[in-house]
């Protein structure tokens, strides 16, 4: 039987060796990619029908870290009419085309892909698109790696919430990250939508976890110590969060976490 988290060990919040092995982006992250569809489809068909409930006001997205759409719905890009996306990552945009190119074009959905650190230009991009809808996917819990000090990580997460007070927004991104017991399952079962209230975490500090939490880390075969992302205080307090657990490979999962906030 995997070993059960305990309320101090969950999460070891300044070792990078406790998440899953293999940065985001490159030609190598998208040949891992397309290998692991089959493992991923449980966590893919989630994000799309947590996305079916995501319905904005706009018919314009921005799209920031869309890293070749992997897990990204056709359907839901579907409704909009311009998507403009934006990775760092050179590979990401012919790769979103090819997945999600045909579909956008069946509904005459204009596509445009950049190259461009989004997060940097957040401000300067909703002052250009002031009425577009932002969704970040999976990009706000990979900033603890881009930073070498976790208060840093942690600075840049809350200047881009505060930058986006009052507009209408949405994110899907890790929250926590590890292993899992060898005789764990591969099943990845969905947690909420929770009424989660939670302060901004704090460098090094625990967060407090719900008991449904709790028994939704037994259930995904939480092992050992955890990688918290720094995500907790990303979605204002109050805000219905839907919980998903991510195979992302035999030993390792994520804890991912999507909310849409309306302005």
């Amino acid at each position: 039987m995997a070993q059960t988290a305990q309320p101090a060990d969950l999460v070891m919040p300044s070792a990078p060796g406790a998440g899953a092995p293999g940065a985001s982006g490159g030609w190598l992250w998208h040949w891992r990619a397309w290998q692991a569809q089959v493992r991923w489809a449980a966590t893919t068909q989630q994000i799309a029908r947590w996305l079916g409930g995501v319905s904005p006001g706009s018919t314009e997205l921005l799209l920031i870290g869309a890293s070749g759409g992997w897990m990204m719905s056709s359907a839901w890009l579907q409704r909009f009419r311009s998507v403009r996306a934006f990775d760092l990552d050179r590979w990401s945009a012919p790769v979103f085309r090819y997945r999600h190119g045909a579909a956008l074009q069946q509904s005459r959905t204009t596509l445009v892909y950049q190259q461009l650190d989004a997060l940097r230009y957040l401000p300067q991009l909703l002052r250009t698109y002031p009425d577009a809808f932002v969704l970040f996917d999976n990009v706000l819990g990979q900033l603890r790696f881009v930073h070498k000090r976790i208060d840093a990580a942690e600075a840049q997460l809350h200047a881009i919430t505060r930058t986006l007070r009052g507009r209408e927004w949405a994110s899907v991104h890790d929250a926590y990250s590890g292993r899992v017991g060898a005789s764990a399952s591969q099943a990845t079962p969905a947690l909420g939508p929770l009424q989660t209230v939670r302060p901004r975490s704090v460098a090094g500090a625990l967060p407090q976890f719900s008991i449904a939490e709790r028994q939704w880390c037994a259930q995904i075969g939480v092992q050992g110590a955890w990688l918290d992302h720094l995500t907790a205080g990303v979605f204002p307090a109050g805000t219905p969060i839907q919980h998903m657990a991510w195979s992302f490979s035999r030993e390792h999962r994520h804890w991912l976490q999507a909310a849409w906030v309306r302005a």
